[in-house]
């Protein structure tokens, strides 16, 4: 690991069983550096020679020489990259990617990454931003890219050139990890976004382990890959496996199938606003097989209807950060007003209440006692999101029916919990 750009300033304690892991200071322990065709894998910042404004010009330009070396017969660099500096577009300079000249010489003179980019027609990208997530390509580094694979830098490449290997990667051909080597190169060279806290020496540590770990794990799988007609199983007791395998695989795709419907169900739990008020109708038709429509007037209001399509319950859902407010049961009162209808023509209240909470104990956390009357005395029903997603999956498990719930729906006031189990409590 080269430099403190890595590592940080406290030199860390990287332990791997099967690895002689080295750290060097720079500039303090070049003079000691061996040369790096000695190493199977190198770390090294994309900026390593750019020290607070001072560049080490003629200690890269070494460097950069041995890597050429090293390349040849097989060491692996790992360059890391989070905020680096990138030239400014010239629309005139299609030569070099529409990257500004003047900008391209002050690049190559700080940023050793960058050596290698522009010799192998790459054009580097910086936003505000950090780029948290995008696609791995590469389950080798999945652990690694969901904790530290964060950057403000993305990679594009132009003219004829394309990536080796995306190992991490965005839409519109942007790659945030990948690999190139060259011809008659055994090395590569693997550029991977890394966000470093060095304010946290464990963390550091975990990082770089868990770095070291993947990409090594990255390089052999790389250099030995079996042919396609090559997975048939050889073995008696790898096909035996196989099988196994096959028939778990087709067991889990059920399952997950399966899965499917209630992961669906559950993401109407965390809608708010607009989409909550899309929602809801949709859930009652799609999942409930209750016929509604939506209101013109109040775009949180809807209908629920018989089968002659004719309306019998007037509805609104609200949604809430906290829990539910006595507005919400006021506002639909006076919407019932507004229509003249009697006082006891059925009203429901959908809420989606508590949409910061932490889990589902809080999420499902009970109405207020005092807003329960207060609905009871207006004559409006009212069903927390979970009650209408646990009457579902009653539904589903066949204890309860539609009718159960329209019936429900156009004779009772106040709260209908519904539990887990499919019970049903009113609360007055």
């Amino acid at each position: 690991m080269f430099g403190q750009k890595v590592f940080g300033s406290q030199r860390p304690t990287v332990s791997i069983d099967y690895c002689d892991v080295h750290t060097s200071l720079f500039p303090e322990e070049y003079e000691k550096l061996p040369r790096l065709v000695d190493y199977d894998l190198v770390l090294l910042d994309y900026s390593a020679f750019d020290l607070a404004g001072t560049v080490y010009e003629s200690q890269q330009e070494i460097f950069e020489k041995q890597m050429l070396e090293a390349l040849s017969k097989g060491t692996c660099f790992c360059i890391l990259h989070y905020e680096e500096d990138v030239p400014a577009h010239d629309q005139y300079n299609r030569e070099d990617g529409y990257m500004d000249k003047k900008a391209i010489e002050f690049c190559m003179k700080r940023q050793i990454g960058f050596r290698w980019l522009k010799m192998f027609d790459i054009r580097p990208y910086k936003i505000e931003r950090p780029i948290m997530s995008g696609l791995i390509n590469r389950n080798e580094f999945k652990v690694y890219i969901e904790r530290w694979g964060a950057t403000k830098n993305a990679f594009k490449a132009y003219g004829e050139t394309h990536f080796e290997d995306v190992i991490f990667s965005l839409s519109g051909g942007l790659a945030l990890g990948f690999a190139i080597s060259g011809k008659r190169r055994k090395g590569k060279l693997l550029y991977l976004p890394c966000q470093r806290d060095f304010d946290r020496p464990q963390a550091t540590v975990d990082c770089l382990t868990t770095l070291i770990k993947s990409t090594i794990t990255y390089l052999t799988r790389s250099s030995i890959e079996l042919p396609p007609w090559a997975e048939t199983p050889l073995f008696t007791k790898e096909k035996d496996l196989h099988t196994e395998t096959s028939t778990l695989q087709s067991r889990i795709e059920e399952l997950q199938t399966s899965l499917q419907p209630y992961e669906i169900a559950k993401v109407l739990a965390f809608k708010s606003e607009y989409d909550f008020e899309e929602a809801v109708p949709q859930f009652f038709t799609g999942h409930l097989g209750i016929s509604t429509t939506r209101d013109e007037a109040f775009k949180e209001d809807f209908w629920i209807l018989n089968q002659k399509s004719e309306k019998i319950v007037i509805a609104e859902t609200k949604t809430y950060v906290g829990g539910l407010k006595r507005g919400g049961i006021y506002s639909l009162y006076n919407h019932r007003q507004d229509r003249d209808l009697d006082t006891a023509f059925p009203a429901l209240l959908v809420v989606n209440a508590h949409l910061k909470a932490g889990s589902w104990k809080e999420k499902t956390r009970p109405i207020d006692g005092e807003d329960c009357k207060c609905a009871a005395k207006e004559n409006i029903l009212v069903m927390r999101t979970e009650d209408l997603l646990f009457f579902w999956n009653s539904i589903v498990e066949k204890r309860h029916n539609k009718n159960d719930l329209l019936a429900m729906i156009l004779k009772q006031k106040g709260w209908a919990e519904v539990s887990a189990d499919g019970n049903i409590t009113l609360h007055h």
